[in-house]
């Protein structure tokens, strides 16, 4: 890895992360799409900026440039160079203290496997997303169901075939006892899984079932605390499985709508939640 090259792509990204003007970040852009983006290179030098950086906004914004690269060059990078990376890139997601670089990294991870898992490669992942997810640490947990969640955009089918374990993991992480962050992100994983369920698919769709109360519990807690992005969140959830096919929800049906009636009684809400509420109900009932 050519230091200077490093050095380089960090100066433009510092300019990039606090411009002053539309045209330094006009210029600034075109520098770096011919000179830098040009070369499979700066996928290694991006990774070594979010591990070497002081400022987080400049970590944050090396993952995502880092991202972006991974479909056009990562093909292009030898095989102990692509674990180098791979490793790496786990070992930062656990040490990084900040949360939004946390979510760029985790989007790294998903855009290799994408490539990878259906290839083969990178069969670790998963078994270290478990780790993560059964870790006594908060953090840890938040960010093997998050990396969870986003594989779900990418390599569904490959985590359909891992369908059981998740769900023995799910059903503790939904009950997380420190994290709301955890509840809630692994009620929109449930969400994901929902779409990977068949009618005829008779013990999966048990097995879902018997996490729906701790669902609500977790929309409950969120509207409790004022959460309302949250919130917002989870009720699309809902309102997103009264569309399919599957009845994942019928045997809770009745309390979910006298929920939502009750949420959109309390006039203490902000009336984008009982909206959602009412548009839950009126979802029911069509």
């Amino acid at each position: 890895m050519n230091p200077q090259f490093v050095s380089s792509l960090q100066e433009l990204l510092q300019k990039l992360a606090s411009p002053t003007d539309t045209e330094t970040i006009k210029a600034v852009t075109e520098t770096l799409n011919q000179q830098f983006y040009t070369t499979a290179t700066c996928v290694p030098a991006l990774l070594t900026i979010v591990k070497d950086s002081q400022q987080s906004e400049i970590r944050q914004l090396a993952a995502v440039e880092m991202r972006k690269r991974i479909p056009a060059f990562w093909g292009e990078l030898d095989a102990e160079t692509q674990q180098q990376i791979r490793a790496a890139t786990l070992e930062l997601i656990l040490s990084e203290t900040n949360g939004p670089t946390r979510h760029c990294l985790a989007r790294v991870i998903s855009s290799i496997a994408e490539l990878d898992i259906p290839n083969q490669r990178w069969n670790e992942l998963i078994q270290f997303l478990y780790q993560c997810c059964q870790s006594p640490t908060a953090t840890h947990r938040e960010i093997g169901v998050y990396v969870l969640d986003t594989l779900f955009d990418v390599i569904s089918d490959m985590l359909s075939e891992h369908m059981q374990h998740l769900f023995e993991i799910f059903a503790a992480l939904i009950n997380d006892p420190e994290s709301l962050v955890v509840q809630v992100t692994t009620l929109g994983a449930l969400g994901k899984i929902a779409d990977l369920i068949y009618p005829e698919d008779r013990a999966l769709i048990s097995k879902f079932q018997a996490q729906v109360p701790a669902m609500v519990r977790v929309l409950q807690t969120c509207l409790e605390r004022g959460d309302e992005d949250s919130a917002s969140r989870c009720f699309e959830v809902f309102s997103s499985m009264l569309l399919l096919e599957t009845p994942l929800i019928n045997r809770h049906f009745g309390e979910l709508v006298e929920f939502s009636i009750n949420v959109a009684g309390k006039e203490d809400l902000e009336d984008s939640l009982r909206n959602m509420s009412l548009n839950f109900i009126l979802c029911a009932a069509t």
